[in-house]
């Protein structure tokens, strides 16, 4: 049975992104018959302040980590932050996972620690491996990487598809009701946060209708101010929702009438297959990410064209396709490429 250390610091710390990922992905290497040990920021660090955190992640990713894999006889190192320890990479004993390349474009200390590690990764030929087939295909371009083996290892859904099982649909809005929409947002600049306001300020089609915006957790007084500045009959019917259990983001999707994903740019979009799962409709940027889920019904409008934006939400109300997720098509390849990696490398 191979043994894998899992790098998941922010795991407990932050519910969504990246840590979700690599829980989710434990769960996948537990199905395939492998014994995944997470490494997580320990209890008493969490209540630190941010900057010391941030600070810690480093230590525990480049010095901790690989003293952790020795110590509990794991047999790899998966690094799912787009930063990669360097011990472990110098020993061939590492598996970079990439989300995106939004944060190699920063200028900021954590963008280029993510570029320093990346970049002796790439000279070394580390495998790599993309949390989207959008991020894997600009991987696949890119010259800096052509050393590299890579592979896919996708967004998985194991929790969230656990929860949502048994779960009753939720009912049909009825004649007349306000139309309720789930704005899934966050802190960032590509989130635009402040475009998304704009939008339903300006919108005919949400002239009345309620806003619930999702995915700023703690952050959630920041958003709020930015409602403050709108008018009164437009934050009257805006909330900002702040950390939510499994159990509540569930049920603000399947309450919701329109999910709606607003971002300039992404690696994946989880928000949207998400809404999917639940059964919503979804409106979504036209961008490359959120492009790969036209198959999922997704309805795409341009985000500086306000007519654009309208169409997209008559279009998601009036026809929503139906969409049955499978775990065969999106799991189970995620399985044999998970078990591929872990194997190919553990015997190198």
């Amino acid at each position: 049975m191979n043994r894998v250390l899992v790098f998941n610091f922010f795991g407990g710390v932050i519910e969504r992104g990246i840590p979700l990922y690599a829980q989710n992905l434990t769960e996948c290497m537990r199905r395939v018959g492998m014994e995944p040990v997470e490494l997580r920021c320990p209890t008493w660090l969490r209540r630190l302040p941010r900057p010391v955190r941030n600070f810690a992640f480093v230590i525990f990713e480049q010095i901790v980590a690989p003293v952790v894999r020795v110590v509990r006889g794991c047999s790899l190192t998966v690094y799912p932050y787009n930063s990669v320890g360097i011990v472990d990479s110098l020993l061939g004993r590492s598996v970079l996972v990439v989300h995106d390349f939004i944060s190699n474009r920063r200028h900021n200390v954590a963008a280029r620690y993510i570029c320093v590690t990346q970049t002796l990764y790439r000279a070394l030929g580390g495998p790599i491996c993309a949390a989207s087939t959008h991020t894997l295909t600009h991987l696949r371009r890119l010259p800096a990487f052509k050393r590299c083996s890579l592979a896919l290892w996708a967004n998985p859904f194991y929790s969230f598809e656990a929860a949502l099982a048994g779960r009753a649909s939720a009912a049909p809005r009825e004649a007349g009701g306000r139309l309720r929409v789930l704005l899934c947002s966050g802190m960032g600049r590509y989130k635009d946060y402040s475009g998304a306001l704009r939008l339903f300020l300006h919108s005919p089609a949400l002239r009345d209708a309620e806003l619930r915006v999702l995915g700023f957790g703690d952050d959630a007084p920041l958003a709020l101010r930015r409602v403050q500045r709108l008018p009164p009959d437009v934050r009257g019917r805006i909330t900002v929702l702040g950390r939510l259990s499994l159990k509540e983001l569930i049920a603000e999707y399947a309450s919701s009438d329109i999910v709606w994903v607003h971002s300039q740019k992404e690696g994946f979009g989880r928000c949207i297959v998400e809404g999917r799962l639940a059964g919503r409709p979804v409106v979504a940027t036209d961008i490359g990410a959120f492009r790969t889920f036209a198959p999922l019904g997704v309805h795409l409008y341009r985000d500086d064209r306000e007519e654009s934006f309208d169409a997209a939400v008559a279009s998601a109300l009036e026809r929503d396709p139906a969409f049955r997720y499978c775990t065969v098509e999106y799991h189970a390849p995620l399985e044999a490429a998970v078990t591929e990696v872990v194997e190919a490398y553990s015997r190198a």
